[in-house]
């Protein structure tokens, strides 16, 4: 158990409490897989996949509003009531919503699969909320890709246990095994609030947090006057346009392929499990080298790049095989490699106003995409053919993919500018625990390039950045260094 505590970057006494966040980020993670697997199946099978493009509208107006509750509710409730009242709060929901199964009653099912995304809203505060209060700034780096890590796990599991579960129990039994799995994610979060102490952050000012509107006002003024802001905004709003205009066809095929809901929940189950842990891995063992050698924004690039040729091959032969392979490498790519290098292209904002961009572009541009993606599905299913959808599809994916182009660009003269302001920390922050820094190829280059600058400050600042980086190809460079004429550029 020593040998495995070391191995898990598991320090002396920290082995209880870290055994049991590892519980509540996989019990969490597992029982969501498998609720929410069994919640599409039902949608599908019994309210009719047709239908889905309503529920994108209603999803963009739901996640607005969920932000500004959750909002809310971390302002004003105390956080170890809120942390011990989420799981209980959706194992009765889960409970009541099984019993309400029972009459049959049609509109119950958008309800709930609008209704999921809610309750993995609530369990995402449950669990980065609880990690958050007992760890301290260097456990959470230490510590937070291991739980991170169980949270993947209990999705992969959750996905693959799927198949056995709905044949013994049923798919509307899904739910009570969600149900089950938050009580155990209680029992677990009550032992590590009541023997572990909080830490909570010293308030910094006894004024109260600015209003969510005031914060997405500030972050809509910063992303209006940066160039790589607004592509990125623009590529929003695209992105969630392109992932909902292939989640309709993939769930219509799946359905019309398997159309006994129970197969249907066991193949979703399989095709999740698969995906999950395929994105695990690729994050594990490819995002670095990828980031190291491309850059996050060109690593980004390739995503837009996979919906081009997944719409171009459905335009041309639109055939389960394809849909399904074509939303496996999507789902891939989100996951493993486009998504950190999404979060970590927000690093070039200052830290003074990262939250309020993120803030507003989370709030604002996706939603925009989810909403118009509804729209757009709804009367394409009405006035257009299938293949004719994937062709806009395909617009939407060349757009995107010039959006991301032009953001690229705009990432680096932003490295450029923060080599000028010397501001060295955008280029090895560590402020997001999940992952650690990944090296970017893009910001690699601007240092090397920084160190024969004229400006002797701009000298420094790539030196020091370097020296963080420890990237072999600045060694001959830094030695060279040494012999600077700016005697604060020698000592970098």
């Amino acid at each position: 158990m020593t040998r495995l505590a070391q191995a898990l970057s598991i320090r002396p006494g920290e082995s209880r409490m870290a055994s049991l966040m590892i519980g509540i980020m996989l019990f969490t993670a597992m029982g969501a897989s498998l609720g929410g697997t069994g919640i599409e199946a039902l949608f599908f099978a019994r309210f009719g996949v047709e239908y889905l493009p309503y529920m994108f509208l209603g999803l963009g107006v739901t996640s607005m509003l969920i932000s500004f509750g959750t909002t809310a509710a971390l302002g004003s409730i105390p956080r170890r009531i809120l942390y011990l009242a989420i799981p209980l709060f959706i194992a009765i929901v889960l409970i009541l919503a099984r019993l309400a199964l029972l009459t049959g009653l049609s509109w119950l099912y958008p309800a709930l699969w609008l209704g999921k995304e809610i309750l993995n809203s609530l369990t995402g505060i449950l669990i980065w909320g609880i990690a958050g209060a007992v760890c301290d700034t260097r456990q959470a780096k230490r510590l937070f890709p291991l739980f991170n890590a169980s949270r993947i796990l209990g999705q992969v599991i959750g996905g693959f246990a799927t198949g056995t579960l709905v044949n013994a129990l049923g798919v509307e039994n899904l739910l009570l095994v969600w149900a089950g799995a938050l009580l155990l994610a209680f029992m677990f979060s009550r032992a590590i609030l009541q023997n572990q102490s909080i830490i909570t952050p010293v308030a910094k000012s006894r004024q109260a947090p600015p209003p969510l509107i005031q914060e997405m006002q500030r972050g809509y003024q910063y992303v209006r006057k940066s160039k790589l802001m607004r592509w990125v905004s623009l590529a929003s709003v695209l992105f969630s346009l392109l992932y909902f205009s292939i989640s309709l066809p993939f769930s219509r095929a799946v359905t019309e392929q398997y159309p006994s809901e129970e197969n249907l929940a066991a193949f979703l189950g399989l095709f999740n499990g698969i995906s999950t842990a395929a994105a695990f891995l690729a994050s594990l063992f490819l995002a670095n080298r990828l980031f190291a050698r491309l850059g996050i924004m060109l690593s980004l690039l390739i995503f837009p790049i996979i919906y081009l040729m997944g719409f171009a091959s459905l335009a041309i032969l639109p055939v389960f095989a394809i849909i399904v392979s074509f939303r496996f490498t999507q789902m891939l790519w989100l996951s493993g490699i486009a998504d950190p290098a999404y979060q970590a292209m927000f690093n070039v904002v200052p830290p003074e106003r990262r939250d309020q961009v993120r803030t507003f572009i989370s709030g604002v541009p996706e939603q925009a995409g989810t909403f118009i993606a509804g729209a757009i599905l709804i009367i394409g299913e009405q006035t257009l053919a299938p293949q004719q959808l994937y062709v806009v599809g395909l617009l939407a994916a060349g757009l995107c993919t010039f959006a991301i182009y032009r953001a690229r660009r705009g990432y680096n003269e932003a490295l450029v500018e923060a080599l000028q302001a010397g501001n060295p920390h955008l280029f090895y922050s560590e402020e997001q625990p999940f992952g650690g820094f990944r090296q970017d190829a893009a910001a690699i280059r601007a240092a090397l390039d920084g160190l024969n600058d004229r400006n002797p400050i701009i000298r420094r600042v790539s030196a020091e950045i370097l020296g963080h980086l420890s990237v072999p190809e600045a060694e001959a460079a830094l030695i060279r260094g040494v012999n600077d004429s700016d005697a604060l550029v020698r000592a970098s």
